[in-house]
């Protein structure tokens, strides 16, 4: 009776410990201490403000746009670009009732996980890494909300903003605009966040002259965090 229990016993305990383990998902994806001094960024033409740090780029683990008209309010996933601002509404497309209003406000929300990067870090600097394949200029003016809880107010950020243009002919094609969020990034790490939500959006002040077009699954946008 024993010799038949004894296995199943065994079995079980060890059943239990592989159930308490780290999910792999989580335990693969971790951001590697700062042993020695590298850079991840993931073709992010990011420049660490010094070379005895490291640097780690991660993508979101979900990216939508949200498209606001009347009675036509939606979730979109899977673009390649997006329009940030307003354009003038139709009633073949955004099903409105006055289509001589301004409208068709799309906000890019993004969702990050910080608790890839180890607790034991210090953080030097954290962006927001958000690339413009027309207007990175435009990138500047755009509006950029954070939340570390569910439910919590949204709250400006990034005050501080770098671009890295791609220039021909002394013209500005391309590039990506850095939003500096090393304090807010900071906190989600250290509290041991696994969720960060931040919208990027252009206020509706003219219906088609504040347009900015910014990458959702071309160059989706990074959360690049340097530390030691």
């Amino acid at each position: 009776m024993i010799r038949r229990v004894l296995p199943i016993l065994l079995f079980a305990a060890l059943f239990s410990l592989l159930a308490c383990a780290d999910p792999v998902k989580y335990s693969n994806r971790k951001v590697p201490l700062c042993e020695n001094p590298t850079a991840s960024l993931k073709m992010v033409p990011y420049t660490r403000i010094s070379e005895s740090n490291c640097a780690a780029a991660i993508a979101p683990f979900d990216t939508a746009v949200w498209i606001e008209a009347p009675f036509n309010s939606h979730k979109s996933r899977g673009r390649k670009t997006v329009e940030l601002g307003c354009k003038p509404l139709t009633a073949a497309t955004d099903n409105c009732i006055d289509c001589e209003m301004p409208g068709h406000a799309n906000t890019l929300m993004l969702n990050f996980d910080p608790s890839v990067y180890h607790e034991d870090i210090t953080v030097q600097k954290a962006v927001l890494a958000v690339y413009s394949p027309d207007n990175p200029q435009g990138l500047c003016d755009v509006i950029l909300r954070g939340r570390l809880n569910v439910g919590d107010d949204l709250v400006n950020l990034a005050k501080n903003r770098e671009g890295v243009f791609s220039v021909h002919q002394e013209e500005i094609r391309d590039g990506w605009v850095f939003y500096d969020l090393t304090k807010f990034v900071a906190r989600s790490i250290n509290e041991r966040r696994n969720s960060i939500y931040f919208e990027l959006s252009v206020p509706c002040q003219s219906p088609a002259t504040n347009l900015v077009t910014v990458g959702v699954t071309l160059k989706e946008p990074r959360l690049i965090v340097e530390y030691k």
